[in-house]
């Protein structure tokens, strides 16, 4: 028996380990409970998806250039709810990362097939040392399949200091200048010229 569960783990082990090497390395959040790291910015937004039944699994990457291997993925499921209605499922983020220039790269659902379609032009936003930067409020919903990120700082900066006290006594910049974007939508969409995604 002992065996088998053993086993077991080292089929998994061996799995994530794979996929960790495959994938690079994929940035924690940092919850505020230690000092930030001078050397390092703070970037801080919110993500949410809308649904009518059930969430399919918003999930959102951000890539630095130059460095393949670091990234973020924004995830909806297995995170906190912060959104109260019963057709939002989301919340606010906030990551340690080192300064450069990141890049939107991709979004999906888990629970759909299709990848984000090529953008004309790239979504890039640069981060310095010993700042703290909003980068936008993301949402998606899976009638459109299209995603946007919106500049709603005043509200969610507000509801980022409330979440986490690291960030009341930090001047809190607004990036969406370089990190908003209008709707992009996924190979999923179905309804290109009609209007419903603006791309």
């Amino acid at each position: 028996m002992l065996r088998k569960v053993f086993t077991s783990f080292a089929h998994w082990g061996a799995i994530t380990l794979c996929l960790t090497v495959l994938n690079g390395c994929s940035t924690a959040r940092y919850d505020g409970t230690r000092p930030p790291d001078p050397a390092k910015a703070l970037i801080v937004g919110s993500i949410t998806e809308g649904y009518l039944t059930q969430p399919h699994g918003l999930t959102v990457e951000i890539r630095q250039l130059n460095e393949p291997n670091a990234s973020i993925t924004l995830q909806t499921l297995y995170s906190e709810d912060d959104q109260p209605s019963a057709n939002l499922l989301g919340h606010l983020f906030m990551y340690e990362v080192p300064p450069g220039r990141y890049q939107f790269t991709d979004w999906r659902y888990q629970y759909y097939l299709g990848n984000a379609l090529a953008r004309p032009t790239p979504v890039v936003f640069e981060v310095k040392a010993g700042q703290t930067l909003y980068i936008g409020d993301l949402y998606a919903n899976a009638l459109t399949f299209c995603l946007s990120n919106v500049d709603n700082a005043e509200k969610t900066v507000e509801g980022l200091k409330r979440k986490y006290a690291v960030l009341q006594n930090r001047t809190i910049y607004n990036l969406t200048a370089e990190s908003a974007f209008k709707p992009w939508p996924t190979s999923d969409a179905k309804d290109s010229g009609k209007g419903l995604c603006m791309f």
